[in-house]
Order: structure tokens, then sequence, then C-alpha cells
């Protein structure tokens, strides 16, 4: 029975990064474009040299806000998977050694996974948002602002660059899992 907890534990969480990571992927273009087709202006940005930027602007601010969420879930997501993975190296059967490799495969995705998580959120995140910041300080200015605004355009780049290595990751941990739970299951039946 404790293995079965395990198991559910670890599979919600993993498919919850999972599917929250995958979602933000699909959804943000989506927001993008269908803000940017309604051609909104920001009251509260004023300038001549944003003309025709503020959809991006608002559109960046929606997708912020749901990446700030994003990042929370992928935390507490991270955490529990640590624990589950941690239960899981105790239930292993480690006189065939069968397990052995693809839990041991698991576990280091799982460590570039969080290192990605962590180089994203703390790391990447905060130089765009200070260039896009930049960016709209200095709008009048575009001896300032535009090179602000290629180094904003950069970093989110590589933002959503290391969303899809993320999201690649956890379908490799996935692959590997479902072997994991078959032999688990087959074993304790």
């Amino acid at each position: 029975m404790i293995t079965q907890l395990i198991q559910t534990i670890y599979w919600l969480a993993l498919s919850t990064w999972f599917g929250g990571s995958l979602f933000i992927a699909l959804a943000a273009p989506i927001v993008f474009r269908t803000i940017r087709d309604a051609d909104p202006i920001l009251p509260h940005v004023l300038s001549v040299n944003l003309e025709n930027q503020h959809g991006s602007l608002l559109a960046g601010s929606v997708v912020g806000n749901l990446l700030r969420m994003l990042s929370l879930v992928q935390l507490i997501c991270a955490c529990i998977l640590l624990v589950m993975i941690l239960a899981q190296w105790a239930l292993m059967d480690w006189g065939s050694g069968i397990e052995l490799w693809p839990a041991i495969l698991r576990s280091a995705l799982f460590v570039a996974a969080v290192l990605l998580l962590i180089y994203d959120r703390w790391f990447i995140w905060p130089k765009a948002l200070r260039y896009r910041q930049e960016y709209i300080d200095h709008a009048d200015e575009p001896e300032v602002a535009n090179p602000a605004k290629e180094q904003f355009d950069h970093y989110h780049h590589e933002s959503v660059r290391t969303l899809f290595i993320i999201i690649g990751v956890l379908s490799l941990i996935i692959v590997l899992s479902v072997r994991f739970a078959v032999t688990v299951t087959a074993r304790f039946h």
C-alpha cells in the first residue's frame, strides 16, 4: 500500500510539472498573438517610440504572471518529487540490478530539470525583467531603449529554450518512470 501511495504522489507531481510547463509553452504564443491582434493601448505607458508595442508589453505581463505561478507550481512539484524519488530508491530491488540504471538516469534527469528551473527563474528571468523595465522606462530614448529591447528579447528566447529543454527532460523522466512503475507493481503483486 505504501508503494502505491508513493507512486501516486510521484506521478501527480511529475504530471503536474510536465503539464504546467507544456501548457505555458503552448499557451504563451496564443496569448501574445491574441493580444497583439487586439492592438491595445496601455494608458500608463505613454511613448511615441512604443507605437505598436503595447500589445506585446501587455501580453508579456500576462505571460509573466502565468510564469510566476508556474514557477511556484514547479518548485512545489520538484520538492515532492525529490521526496518520492528518495522513497523509490528505498523501495528498489537492489538484488537484481534491473532497476538501478533507470533509477540513476531518472535521478540525474530530475537534478537536470531542477537546475534548469533554478537557472531560468533566478538567473534568466531577473535579467529579462530588468531589461524589459529599462526598455519601458526609456522608451523615448532610442539609444537606451533599443539595446534594452534587444537584451530583453535575448533573455526571453533563452527562457523559452530552457522551458522546452525542461519539457524534454521531464518527458524522458516519464518514459523511464513507466518501466519502474511496471516493475515495482509486478514485484508487489
